[in-house]
């Protein structure tokens, strides 16, 4: 049987890696047919990823499912580095290089006539994105995009450090998941497909994020572990330090926070680091002397996109014919901290639907935004997030316009693809956990 159970496995990771590399062969959305295959593509190979993950060899020695584990997380993201990166990418250069020519990324958009040399002398400035919106991204990630655009505009470079960030991650996960079942549970992660994608493939740079975000919660968990008083304020001051880390390169971890409070109980005062780093980086920038966060605000309120909720509303009860965000931003805050306080006894459940409330909630819905909650996902063991990364290969056709009666208007048919499978998914796993004699409470 085993014998049997290896094949199946085998077959499925090799698929897997197959659908990952043909991801190559489509990635020139110019071509109206390409982004219809890569999400062929992507959904093939998540179908696959789902399939070899929940096939995990667990009778194998710990030393080789190491090396199956890290080897072909390694692999899948080799073979996705030469894709041609998202459009962000070409944000992510243009505002270091304005950087260097003096110019302050805050307070110059991209299309402001006083950077006409500067376009002229950036040959992708056309690809750069909402080119009449000031810099969104908090301060740690600015100076980020300084120091690497001083040091090469290949995109490789920054491909490795999203990937390097990103395998960090996986590590991290072999900390939370229980012993006897590391690397089955986070193989869940660092096998995703659409993880693999956006950060060595797409050079998204949200794993710089997700990287300290999980570290914080491991050192979290730490401090819940600690015998001493010493540990418990050491372990407590480095996950502060490292979920400020996390918000200075973007704001999501923010929406952990009140969480974080019932995790550190009389050690609470640390969490003045989350917010002092991420505001400290801001006086690089001008702040509080310059409101540099005015740009976020104001893109707060630009058209949505593929949302998992809030269309629902739009379409029976509430229109919504400009497709503007309203203040769907401030319910999802209001829910975040009804959520926290439900789950004050068991903060790390809460934070898995934190993240969850908040992308279901979300008026716009990237894909790069569910590799947020996949790490948490993996440790938790909740499924229906894994589906839906697979499911969300399918907003890659909105490069595909002549799909649309609108540009980059969502049909219902999208919508089913996307959210049917993991809502399906969810029905069985909430029966799954009801039938059990007894939860974890950890």
């Amino acid at each position: 049987m085993r014998g049997l159970h290896l094949l199946r496995f085998s077959f499925a990771l090799a698929l897997e890696i197959g659908f990952c590399t043909a991801l190559n062969l489509f990635d020139d959305w110019t071509l109206q047919e390409m982004p219809v295959r890569f999400v062929a593509a992507g959904i093939a190979g998540g179908i696959a990823f789902l399939f070899a993950a929940g096939q995990w060899p667990t009778w194998l020695r710990p030393n080789k499912q190491a090396l199956l584990f890290w080897g072909v997380a390694i692999l899948l993201r080799l073979v996705v580095l030469p894709l041609e990166p998202g459009d962000d990418f070409w944000r992510y250069q243009w505002e270091g290089k304005i950087q260097r020519a003096g110019f302050n990324p805050y307070l110059h958009a991209p299309d402001d006539p006083a950077l006409e040399e500067l376009r002229q002398d950036f040959p992708f400035w056309y690809k750069i994105n909402h080119r009449d919106f000031r810099a969104i991204y908090p301060p740690g990630a600015e100076l980020l995009f300084n120091l690497l655009s001083r040091i090469t505009s290949d995109p490789l470079l920054y491909k490795l450090l999203f990937a390097a960030a990103d395998l960090a991650t996986a590590g991290l996960l072999l900390r939370l998941v229980p012993h006897a079942s590391r690397y089955a549970g986070a193989a869940w992660y660092a096998w995703n497909p659409l993880v693999v994608y956006c950060f060595a493939g797409g050079a998204h740079f949200d794993s710089l994020m997700v990287m300290p975000m999980v570290a914080g919660i491991v050192f979290l968990v730490r401090h819940e572990n600690a015998q001493s008083s010493r540990e418990k304020w050491l372990s407590a001051l480095a996950a502060a330090a490292l979920f400020g880390a996390a918000i200075s390169l973007k704001l999501i971890p923010l929406l952990l926070l009140p969480l974080c409070v019932f995790a550190l109980r009389l050690r609470v005062i640390t969490l003045v680091l989350s917010l002092g780093i991420p505001a400290a980086l801001s006086m690089f920038y001008g702040w509080p002397g310059l409101p540099i966060w005015d740009s976020l605000g104001r893109f707060a309120h630009v058209t949505r996109l593929n949302d998992l909720f809030w269309w629902i509303i739009e379409e029976t009860l509430w229109p919504n014919p400009r497709q503007k965000n309203y203040h769907y931003n401030l319910v999802v805050i209001v829910a975040v901290l009804i959520i926290s306080l439900l789950f004050f006894r068991n903060w790390k459940r809460g934070m898995l639907w934190v993240l969850g409330i908040a992308l279901i909630l979300t008026p716009v819905l990237h894909p790069w935004y569910c590799t947020w909650i996949l790490p948490l996902a993996a440790w938790r063991r909740a499924q229906p997030w894994q589906i839906l990364s697979v499911t969300l290969f399918a907003y890659f056709l909105f490069w595909n316009e002549r799909l649309f009666s609108l540009p980059w208007h969502s049909e219902l048919w999208m919508r089913a693809i996307i959210i049917v499978p993991p809502l399906v998914a969810a029905l069985f796993f909430v029966n799954r956990r009801d039938s059990r004699p007894a939860i974890e409470a950890s």
